[in-house]
C-alpha cells in the first residue's frame, strides 16, 4: 500500500519518506492526532516500507513482506494494544515488546513496534517504555500512536521524533466520500459534517453504527420518561465510550441552538436530523440549551476525573430535564 492511501497528512508523510529516502530514521516516532485520521494506516505503511523488499522509499505493497504486515502476520511487526476488557496498556504487553526487541529481525530488516494508545498506558507500562526508549536496540523503531499528547510522560515525548496529524477538511472529506464510497455530494456533506474532520469516522458512520448510537442517546434524552426511568445502557460501557456518546449528545444539542438563533439549517452538523431539530429547538429557550451544553460538558469532565459514571449522568440528567 503506497503513502498516497494516507489522505490529507502529506506533511506527515513526507517526513517519513524522508527518514526512509536519507536513511536518517529516528528509533521511536510519536504519531499525534484525533482518532480516525489516519495513524494507524500510516504506521503500517510505513512498518511496510521499511521491510519491504524493493527496498524503495514506497512500499510496493506486492512483496510477501508487504502483504504479511498488511495481514498482520509479520514476525517482525508488533501492534502492542490494551488487552481484554481493558482501556489501558498494562506492564505485560510491554514487557513482552521489551523482550522481542532483544532479538534480531527475523525476516524483514527492522523490527517495527506499533503502541496504538500510547497515551493510555498504565504508569507502570509508562515507565518501563522510557527505559527502553533510553537504550533503543539496533534494527529497531517504535511508532507509539497518540490522541493526546499531554497524557505522556514529557520524557517520553522528548525522546521521540513527532509526527502531526490534522482534522481534514469538509472538502477533502466529502471528496473521499465521492470517489471512494460513490455518495452523492448531499450524503458526503452530511457524513462529512458528522466526521469532524476524522475520515475514519467518516467511514464509521457509513457502516451505521455512529448514526444508530446518536439516535439512540438523543430520543433516549428528548424523548419523555416513565417516572423511575434510569439510563443504564451507559453504565457499563468503557469511559471513552460514555464520553463519545456524551459528545455526541453535545453536537446535537449543539445543533439545536445553532437552529434556534439562526434558522439556518445550512450550519448543522446533523444535517440528516434537519426537520427533527427544527421541531426538537422549539422546545427550548437559548438559555436552557446553553445550560444544557453546560451540564454535558460538566459530566464529561467528571468522567474524565474518574468519578462515578451513574452519578455523573444522574446529576447530568436532572440539569438537562
Amino acid at each position: 500500500m503506497p503513502f498516497n492511501s494516507v489522505i490529507g497528512q502529506e506533511l506527515a508523510v513526507d517526513l517519513l519518506k524522508r527518514s526512509i529516502s536519507d536513511g536518517r530514521l529516528a528509533h521511536a516516532y510519536l504519531f499525534i492526532g484525533p482518532e480516525g485520521t489516519g495513524k494507524s494506516l500510516l504506521a503500517r505503511i510505513f512498518a511496510q516500507a521499511l521491510n519491504c523488499e524493493n527496498k524503495g522509499a514506497d512500499p510496493c505493497g506486492e512483496c510477501v513482506s508487504c502483504r504479511k504486515i498488511e495481514g498482520g502476520i509479520h514476525p517482525d511487526v508488533v501492534a502492542v494494544v490494551p488487552e481484554g476488557k481493558s482501556v489501558q496498556i498494562g506492564i505485560e504487553p510491554v514487557r513482552r515488546m521489551e523482550a522481542s526487541m532483544s532479538l534480531k529481525p527475523y525476516e524483514g530488516r527492522t523490527k517495527v513496534f506499533i503502541v496504538d494508545g500510547a497515551d493510555r498506558m498504565t504508569e507502570e507500562a509508562a515507565n518501563s517504555l522510557l527505559k527502553t526508549l533510553e537504550e533503543p536496540p539496533k534494527d529497531t523503531v517504535m511508532v507509539l500512536l497518540a490522541s493526546n499528547m499531554f497524557k505522556l510522560q514529557p520524557t517520553i515525548v522528548s525522546r521521540c521524533q513527532k509526527v502531526l496529524f490534522h482534522p481534514l477538511g469538509e472538502r477533502s472529506i466529502m471528496k473521499e466520500l465521492i470517489e471512494r464510497y460513490g455518495l452523492d455530494e448531499k450524503r458526503a456533506l452530511c457524513v462529512s459534517r458528522f466526521s469532524e474532520g476524522r475520515l475514519g469516522k467518516a467511514v464509521e458512520v457509513l457502516e451505521g453504527e455512529l448514526l444508530e448510537g446518536r439516535d439512540r442517546i438523543v430520543g433516549d434524552f428528548l424523548s419523555p420518561k416513565q417516572p423511575g426511568y434510569e439510563d443504564t445502557w451507559l453504565y457499563g460501557e468503557p469511559r471513552e465510550k460514555v464520553n463519545e456518546a456524551l459528545n455526541t449528545l453535545a453536537v446535537y444539542y449543539r445543533d439545536l441552538l445553532v437552529f434556534k438563533l439562526s434558522r439556518d439549517q445550512g450550519l448543522l452538523v446533523n444535517l440528516d436530523r434537519a426537520i427533527d431539530i427544527a421541531h426538537d429547538a422549539e422546545k427550548f429557550t437559548a438559555d436552557k440549551l446553553e445550560g444544557i451544553l453546560d451540564a454535558i460538558a460538566a459530566a464529561q469532565d467528571e468522567i474524565k476525573r474518574n468519578s462515578n459514571i451513574k452519578i455523573s449522568l444522574s446529576c447530568m440528567r436532572l440539569n438537562i430535564t
